[in-house]
């Protein structure tokens, strides 16, 4: 099967950083289920139609307007039989409906979209448009009278008929209006306009009908990712930062999928007054497709950053629902950076605490902890109690300041959410876990455990949880050992983080310089 794309021209403007790409469609191609059509700049995959039958591929005959724009040289039979060379735009056009199901056979099945429910179509006719940066399209199209048509992000939400212009073929285009409902009053043959931004992907359809859709032209701003969401920023936010949280109505969304267990997105933000507010500044990462919170709120430090680093579990929901929604309270968001594992950085020895959890908080309401011959321990919660670990033997707490972090380990996927709760002489520590995990981690980045009395497992609903392994990883110490030669180094050379990610003297961890790798404190 063929999955051809034509790239007709790239044309970059003298003294401009715009570049201009015009993408049509082979007359000659055959074009099937989910081909990928890709440019320079632009990727086109075309919907999940029928398994048998391929997209229609057809010549529009146009006026002026798309002629000029899309137009291409093709040879077309006349009414004596005589093929003549014709000026047409090549489109191709599906055969079933946009639903959200799956395919069924060759018929797409499910429902068709809904800007309240924000249900992107999985099967029938639609267009997936994603481009490498900032830009705008004009892609040809036709689409019919009475129909919705939508231009929709990844996540769902429908772009506003402000944000897209749709113009009807002529010796010069003329603007048509959408009706409150989206559709419009006539067929019509000509293009669809809007804006675009580098790495988020827009679905084109025509609610209930089946868009035509032929060739179109890219033009690129040249900026990536975009906008450009603060000084110092490297991903793109929607709308673009700073943002200002003095109230909870205030979000954005990081505009970033592909993400990885061991991520990070870094947030910089500076503290403001909100009246009755009591909690301090908070930055509040949410779920994208139903607002759920994917951990506690993050509390920026003395320096202004708060971390936020990705589970599997956090990953997963962050790619599905195409980026992270954010909030706050009391705190300007300035930057946000998108930090890659990279190279996974070495653990340090695990100190096992398991044996030390042998009470319960919710023991009056029937609660139970039970110790295991195989070292495991069994927790029957009930709703927030918590297995629970006293740590301030004769009233004295705990130092932890020499570990990084607390791993709770189960035996199975929970069924409940589940917190870790650390409780220091000074604040009570908290680390949110949905249920389905296996573990949860409870990294100190930031905070102050050098006076811990007491740590505890809760449960937010009655359940039984098999607790394999409660651990402190202790802080790796050494690795400066690796640099033996420092007199030999160039102080000024540029300095990277095991993500390859250039960092300045004030970067806290793994550092690799002049080829050698040590702990930058």
């Amino acid at each position: 099967m063929k999955k051809i794309f034509t790239l007709f021209a790239v044309a970059c403007m003298a003294l401009s950083v715009s570049a201009q790409e015009k993408v049509m469609f082979d007359p000659a191609g055959t074009y099937g289920n989910g081909a990928t059509l890709t440019s320079e700049n632009t990727k086109v995959v075309l919907g999940n139609d029928r398994t048998t039958k391929n997209y229609d591929l057809k010549l529009a005959s146009v006026k002026a307007y798309c002629a000029e724009l899309l137009g291409q040289t093709v040879l077309v039979e006349n009414e004596e039989g005589v093929k003549e060379e014709k000026t047409r735009v090549v489109y191709v056009v599906g055969n079933q409906n946009p639903k959200d199901g799956e395919l069924d056979g060759d018929k797409s099945a499910g429902s068709g979209y809904n800007p309240e429910k924000m249900n992107l179509p999985h099967s029938g006719t639609y267009y997936m448009i994603t481009p490498a940066t900032n830009g705008h399209i004009t892609a040809f199209i036709v689409l019919n009278a009475d129909k919705a048509f939508y231009v929709v992000k990844s996540n769902g939400e429908a772009l506003p008929k402000s944000a897209i212009t749709i113009k009807a073929d002529g010796e010069e285009p003329t603007v048509v209006p959408q009706n409150d409902d989206n559709t419009i009053n006539e067929k019509t043959t000509g293009t669809v306009e809007f804006d675009v931004l580098a790495g988020e992907t827009y679905y084109v359809f025509c609610a209930g009908s089946k868009l035509s859709f032929g060739g179109y032209v890219f033009e690129s701003t040249g900026d990536t990712p975009g906008p450009q969401p603060g000084e110092g920023s490297n991903v793109a936010t929607d709308p673009a930062l700073p943002i200002t949280f003095n109230s909870w109505d205030a979000n954005f969304l990081i505009l970033k999928t592909g993400v990885s267990a061991g991520d990070k997105f870094v947030f910089t933000g500076e503290a403001i007054d909100v009246a009755d507010w009591q909690w301090g500044p908070q930055i509040l990462p949410k779920s994208n497709a139903d607002w759920s919170d994917l951990g506690p709120a993050l509390v920026p430090g003395a320096d202004g950053k708060a971390t936020f680093t990705l589970t599997e579990e956090y990953a997963k929901v962050i790619n599905d629902n195409g980026g992270l929604r954010v909030q706050g309270m009391g705190v300007i968001v300035t930057t946000v950076n998108y930090e890659p594992a990279g190279e996974p950085q070495p653990e340090g020895d695990k100190v096992s605490i398991i044996d030390k959890f042998t009470y319960t908080w919710g023991a009056e309401k029937g609660e139970t902890i039970t110790q295991n011959a195989d070292g495991s321990i069994t927790f029957n919660s009930v709703e927030w109690g918590g297995a629970a670990a006293w740590l301030a033997d004769n009233d004295t707490p705990a130092d932890w300041s020499s570990y990084t972090k607390l791993v709770f380990v189960y035996a199975e996927p929970t069924t409940v959410n589940t917190q870790g709760f650390v409780q220091t002489t000074t604040e009570n520590l908290t680390w949110w876990g949905n249920a389905g995990i296996t573990s949860l981690e409870c990294p100190f980045d930031g905070k102050d455990v050098t006076k811990v009395n007491q740590v505890a497992l809760q449960a937010s609903a009655p359940a039984t949880i098999v607790i394999k392994e409660i651990y402190l990883v202790k802080s790796v110490e050494g690795i400066e050992e690796l640099v033996s030669i420092k007199n030999v180094f160039d102080v000024n050379a540029p300095a990277y983080n095991l993500a390859g990610m250039r960092v300045g003297k004030d970067y806290k961890g793994v550092v690799i310089q002049n080829g050698h790798k040590f702990i930058q404190k």
